[in-house]
């Protein structure tokens, strides 16, 4: 396991960069000192310092090694010499192994470009880590990711979840986690780091395409600042909702073991009268919980609107009427003090 004492020593003679990287890896994972672990580089300043931050960050740990993947999506002529440039730059990095993961498809996506193809990275990565025995994948995000998309969330209309952005440590589906040490830090300081450390990183140009949301977005956040909005704002902003959501889950959490009658495959009852006990954020809680459990890992995409038009109509139980939402019937018997939810296929 890495000597966090003999790390903290380090970190006085590093860049500003370096010590922000080594506080937050020593908060977030403080008993990581062996495995292997993988790291997504897409060749741009904030993933190349991650990449080297981390071969740093474990360079007397030799039970650690480091995966990193580029994906080569082949939507731009240049996008395989630029992974085979990622892997000469790591190459010198001894806990460090690159390899190149390949988009296959036969024709460039005409919509949803940048959508289509972080699934597609995602999809290889995962299959990779998978193959692998690897759990953990180290992502560039930053704080100026962060406030990109809060703007971007708050843009669509986003409530407590949406904008509580994103988290350092995101578990996700077969032991999957997202790790992201680098939220907290500014991607100036990361060029910077770049360029001390001599590393030849990337400009994707499509960063600089205002065909995206993102980057238009991106673009309106000097004018946010100059209103106070800056990017440690956001993401402090970010943070307090993702410390509500943490609050209205556990309370939500409690109310659904609470108000249960019947929990079994394809069929949840609810005491009614106890649901609507608490205040509606708890009840669309509660509601988008049994749906998550009563449908299959695909589900149906039930717009949250739909699901807040349902719970407002349940919070008057008198007057609600039989409905089908999402492959799901919902249905009050007020004399039986039952909130039922059946699959529609099973009824």
């Amino acid at each position: 396991m890495t000597d966090k004492n003999n790390n903290q020593h380090n970190t006085k003679k590093q860049p500003s960069f370096m010590k922000g990287f080594c506080d937050a890896m020593a908060m977030y994972f403080p008993d990581m000192g062996k495995g292997d672990i993988a790291v997504g580089v897409s060749g741009g300043a904030d993933s190349m310092a991650l990449c080297f931050a981390m071969s740093e960050y474990f360079k007397d740990s030799a039970a650690v090694t480091i995966h990193a993947l580029s994906v080569d999506h082949g939507l731009r002529a240049q996008s395989l010499g630029e992974a085979q440039h990622v892997a000469a730059q790591l190459k010198p990095l001894p806990n460090v192994e690159h390899h190149i993961l390949t988009w296959a498809h036969e024709t460039k996506p005409n919509a949803r470009i940048q959508e289509k193809a972080r699934v597609a990275r995602y999809d290889l990565m995962k299959n990779y880590m998978r193959a692998h025995n690897i759990t953990m994948l180290f992502l560039g995000h930053h704080m100026d990711d962060q406030a990109e998309t809060f703007l971007f969330r708050l843009a669509k209309g986003s409530g407590v979840d949406g904008l509580s952005c994103m988290s350092v440590v995101q578990k996700m589906e077969n032991d999957f986690t997202l790790c992201r040490p680098m939220l907290g830090l500014n991607k100036e300081n990361m060029i910077a780091f770049c360029e001390e450390q001599g590393v030849d990183f990337i400009n994707d140009p499509s960063n600089d395409c205002d065909d995206y949301a993102r980057v238009r977005l991106r673009k309106s956040r000097d004018i946010l600042a100059e209103e106070g909005l800056s990017a440690k704002r956001l993401s402090v902003a970010a943070k307090r909702f993702s410390r509500a959501r943490k609050a209205l889950d556990l309370i939500a959490n409690d109310a659904f073991s609470g108000c249960l009658s019947v929990n079994k495959s394809g069929r949840i009852v609810f005491r009614v009268s106890e649901v609507v006990s608490y205040p509606e954020e708890i009840v669309l809680r509660v509601i988008l919980k049994a749906i998550a459990h009563l449908q299959d890992d695909t589900g149906y995409g039930t717009r949250l609107e739909r699901v807040e038009n349902l719970c407002a109509d349940l919070m008057k139980p008198d007057n609600f009427r039989k409905r089908t939402l999402g492959g799901i019937i919902f249905e009050c018997r007020n004399k039986d003090d039952q909130l039922i939810l059946s699959l529609e296929n099973l009824s």
